[in-house]
């Protein structure tokens, strides 16, 4: 059994590429249950977002790992020419410190930020859900989950915590000096939307209007923020007095077009608009950015947009680092374990089949009206022989080889005193 991680993130691929690899919660657990139906697949757990899409799964052997790869790529109906050079593949230790740094928020766009530790959680459900999540994988992600809350306990990574909607509504105060008179259409009702949301609220923006295909997952966001709830469809009226949109929905297609923008400017007499996309794949269309007086982000654009000063949290980072190395070292131990444990449970079931087949013998024997005496000596001499063969074979290999660390071994399994 090899524990492997396999995946593309915003270091290594470009927005275009991250959303054409996305999956959503449903795909996740189809493509899992495609996943265990492959003879060297184990388990499996599937993380999707924004920034990233990972595969983590034990497999028979480390040989599948390509196998693997290239499995999903056509299940997506990806070019592996083009997809292959953009995955990072890695085993045991590297896979453990990676899922790890993923939880913990060192791997993020944004470092430190919280929110992808509940993207792990759900991926987790998901690959439960559908019984994909077997006991290496459960424990790999409790020792994630616990580094993960140690992290944010021990060390100065959530001072002053940041989020890419965070990042995102931060960003107004270089178009607007104050926002006790601007609009602002959220799109979506996820939590990238409620911390905007938040945000906004905090920086006594005039109007919120939230947009999203469920009202009534919208009406719980806008019940803290004294925001007002349309559906989605409703989308285009809202655009006009937009001065601010912030969209980050699971939808598979854009639901902001070029043509609705250009309706909306008309109408505004081309003041600027703000919109920051969060979604993958895009909520809005790119061919928006083109237009005069649109201001245009996407969630790559963020990443060079922070100024924020991270020596803090570069610190806490370092921090970090060694509870993480402690934790993988820790992990690693135990993976090691079950491997022992295996092999205990096989030399058991070795030593009790032994004995049962002796005892069977022995008590025929008496049956047939042998000696007591002469079948309890057979019985004692048929186990120590039987017993004591493969050590034996293993001891005369390991003499003749000189190979002094096999025999020291041997004599700690076998005798209390080597000497």
């Amino acid at each position: 059994m090899s524990l492997f991680a396999l995946g593309l993130n915003h270091n290594t691929a470009s927005l275009e590429k991250r959303e054409k690899a996305y999956f959503s919660d449903n795909e996740s657990k189809e493509l899992l249950k495609e996943m265990l139906s492959l003879s060297f697949v184990e388990e499996a757990v599937i993380l999707s977002t924004c920034n990233r899409t990972e595969l983590y799964c034990e497999l028979e052997d480390p040989e599948y790992m390509d196998e693997l790869s290239k499995w999903v790529l056509d299940y997506k109906g990806l070019d592996k020419e083009s997809y292959e050079e953009l995955f990072y593949k890695l085993s045991d230790d590297k896979a453990v410190k990676h899922a790890l740094n993923v939880a913990s928020g060192l791997d993020s766009m944004v470092l430190g930020e919280p929110q992808i530790l509940g993207q792990l959680k759900i991926a987790y459900k998901n690959a439960q859900e559908v019984g994909a999540l077997g006991k290496n994988l459960n424990r790999l992600f409790q020792y994630a989950f616990s580094a993960a809350k140690e992290i944010r306990t021990d060390t100065k990574i959530g001072l002053n915590p940041l989020s890419i909607a965070g990042v995102a509504v931060s960003l107004t105060d270089e178009f607007y000096k104050d926002l006790s008179n601007k609009n602002a259409l959220l799109v979506g009702s996820g939590e990238t939307i409620f911390i905007a949301a938040k945000k906004l609220a905090q920086k006594k923006i005039g109007n919120i209007t939230i947009c999203n295909r469920s009202k009534q997952s919208a009406n719980e966001i806008a019940k803290n923020i004294s925001a007002q709830v349309a559906h989605i469809s409703e989308i285009s009226k809202f655009l006009t007095q937009a001065d601010i949109i912030i969209s980050a929905t699971a939808s598979n297609l854009p639901v902001i077009g070029k043509g609705a923008i250009e309706t909306a400017m008309s109408k505004r007499k081309h003041k600027p608009i703000y919109i920051v996309d969060l979604a993958v794949p895009r909520d809005v269309e790119p061919e928006v950015k083109r237009i005069p007086n649109i201001y245009l982000y996407t969630i790559d654009n963020i990443q060079d947009l922070v100024s924020e000063n991270y020596e803090t949290r570069v610190k806490a980072a370092n921090d970090a680092s060694s509870i993480i190395d402690l934790k993988v070292q820790d992990y690693m131990n135990w993976r090691k374990a079950q491997t022992a444990f295996s092999v205990i449970r096989m030399y058991r079931n070795y030593a009790d089949q032994i004995k049962n087949e002796s005892l069977k013998k022995a008590l025929q024997q008496l049956r047939n009206g042998k000696d007591p005496e002469e079948v309890i000596k057979q019985l004692s001499s048929n186990i120590t022989s039987k017993l004591t063969h493969n050590p034996t074979q293993a001891l005369n290999k390991a003499g003749q080889s000189s190979d002094r660390k096999v025999i020291e071994l041997i004599c700690d399994i076998f005798l209390q005193d080597k000497n």
